[in-house]
């Protein structure tokens, strides 16, 4: 485990709840149109669940703040501190818009994941792994099935792809339980 669970979350938790909320509102998640804060409430739930701590929850919350909403690293710095604008850092795959081509982009992020430090790839991996439990659970979905692929900007050759070398790149130098859950989830996306 990286963290304890010592002590509760607090205000610099519910802050980042409110700031997640308000900088995400009206957007949804592909396919499903759930809201999107959804998502960051989920990846900050298993960052929980898989003994992260809350500086690393407020990184969940906010993990897609840079590259979905514009927000800037120095104004996360400047609310929730330099560890969790480096967390979100580690993160995001572009902070440019429009962003650039999928798998490009998606390469460049490959190459610093091995990288990074435990503390980084706890919460990218949950990240990770909501999302492709969440296209499990679409594949499985009668009215979403295999038309699930068509919200990617890849293939499902090209997701798999990413998942997979994903995975590979958070266990380099990394052994920890979730990384064990997410390739059981992309063994269960490449099954379908």
């Amino acid at each position: 485990m990286t963290g304890t669970h010592d002590r509760a979350w607090g205000a610099r938790f519910e802050e980042a709840l409110r700031f997640a909320a308000a900088r995400h509102a009206g957007q949804v998640r592909k396919g499903n149109g759930a809201p999107y804060i959804t998502h960051p409430l989920a990846v900050a739930s298993i960052v929980g669940e898989f003994g992260g701590d809350e500086e690393q929850a407020v990184a969940a919350l906010l993990h897609d703040v840079m590259e979905d909403c514009q927000v800037s690293a120095e104004e996360i710095a400047a609310t929730f501190g330099a560890g969790v604008a480096e967390l979100v850092e580690h993160c995001t795959d572009t902070t440019e818009h429009p962003k650039p081509p999928w798998r490009p982009r998606k390469e460049a992020h490959l190459a610093k994941l091995a990288g990074l430090p435990a503390r980084a790839k706890l919460v990218i991996a949950a990240d990770k792994l909501h999302n492709a439990l969440a296209t499990v659970r679409d594949l499985d979905r009668p009215s979403v099935g295999p038309v699930v692929w068509s919200r990617f900007r890849a293939g499902r050759d090209e997701v798999l792809w990413y998942y997979r070398a994903a995975h590979a790149a958070l266990a380099t130098d990394w052994e920890h339980e979730i990384v064990r859950e997410l390739g059981r989830a992309v063994a269960e996306l490449e099954k379908r």
